[in-house]
């Protein structure tokens, strides 16, 4: 069966189960049908991957098209024929209102275009971009050159027509793919950053936890075991929650245990000493327990003065000089 509109032919053989448009093979899809092909991908792909799906294939198709016609100079009489093929085709009624082969420019009307005809029904707000992509790759075929696509006007927003401004660019599907790429690449990493960020206050919280705790032992005296090395954020967390429980807990003896610090620094047993120093500023009094002869040795060779300041060799010598201070004695239960 053969129908000839306009100048185009259709052929169809249904015992081959074959149509051809022009001599072409090519195939009858209801709008519906298309609707749901780029509603799905849009679901799986997400809005803007599959807006570069939808750009890239259009203009692939549109330059696909260009070349069924490459070598003609008639390229104003081509034009005319585009308007009828796309027609004839169901593809709406086209329009190419301006025309410069010589700078590469052009703008296109379309009206009840197949793509507006989906999109029209839906809580889209903004015009297709896979038609605007077709006639940017079609453009790009007759003027041998890269050219991309801006939309002036659109039937969605109420306009008679879309217009479609094509003009020379160096944008292709290929840049828009790669830019959406090194975007989600940006993204992930940032993500990842957060993830690390987030991570890495949550570990840090937990170290400060875990490596000076101020614990209360007995009444009005509280201890802080030292653990590992000290920068400058530790000892300042060390000095604000010491000075914060010794007024919350009302006690007058901060016992600083350094019993688990190996290694220690000239910045450490500076840090010491103004903690000690801010301890006496608030009425209490606090003493260096747990000091190994090591650590003795570095603090004498330290530049820091500990003069007027008590250490003790363990924990249970401080803890007996403080209760003592109280006005109590450790003594021991009769069997």
């Amino acid at each position: 069966m053969k129908v000839k509109v306009n100048s185009n032919e259709f052929v169809w053989k249904p015992k081959e189960g074959l149509f051809t448009f022009d001599g072409a093979p090519a195939l009858l899809f209801w709008d519906a049908a298309i609707e749901l092909f780029l509603k799905t991908i849009e679901e799986v792909s997400g809005r803007e991957v599959s807006k570069a799906v939808y750009e890239a294939t259009g203009y692939r198709m549109g330059h696909l098209v260009s070349s069924y016609y490459q070598g003609r100079k008639d390229i104003e009489q081509l034009l005319v024929e585009y308007g009828d093929i796309y027609r004839n085709a169901g593809w709406g009624n086209v329009k190419v209102k301006e025309f410069s082969f010589e700078e590469k420019k052009a703008v296109v009307l379309l009206t009840n275009s197949w793509e507006h005809r989906i999109f029209k029904g839906t809580d889209k707000d903004q015009a297709g971009v896979l038609l605007p992509g077709h006639w940017a790759g079609v453009f790009s075929g007759l003027f041998e050159q890269n050219v991309w696509y801006k939309i002036h006007k659109s039937q969605l927003n109420g306009h008679e027509y879309d217009e479609i401004e094509i003009f020379p660019s160096d944008m292709t599907p290929a840049q828009n793919i790669h830019d959406l790429a090194r975007q989600k690449e940006r993204e992930n990493i940032l993500e990842l950053e957060q993830k690390v960020n987030e991570r890495t206050a949550e570990l840090t919280s937990l170290v400060r936890e875990l490596s000076s705790p101020i614990i209360p032992v007995l009444k009005d005296i509280l201890v802080t075991p030292l653990i590992g090395n000290f920068n400058q954020e530790r000892l300042t967390d060390l000095m604000e929650r010491a000075l914060i429980e010794l007024s919350r807990k009302k006690a007058r003896f901060l016992l600083i245990d350094m019993t688990g610090v190996k290694g220690v620094d000239e910045y450490t047993i500076s840090g010491i000493h103004k903690l000690i120093k801010a301890v006496q500023l608030i009425g209490g009094e606090s003493y260096i327990v747990g000091v190994s002869e090591e650590l003795a040795v570095r603090i004498i060779e330290s530049k820091v003065s500990m003069e007027g300041i008590l250490s003790f060799s363990t924990l249970q010598q401080g803890v007996e000089y403080a209760l003592e201070q109280n006005g109590y004695e450790l003594v021991e239960k009769r069997k």
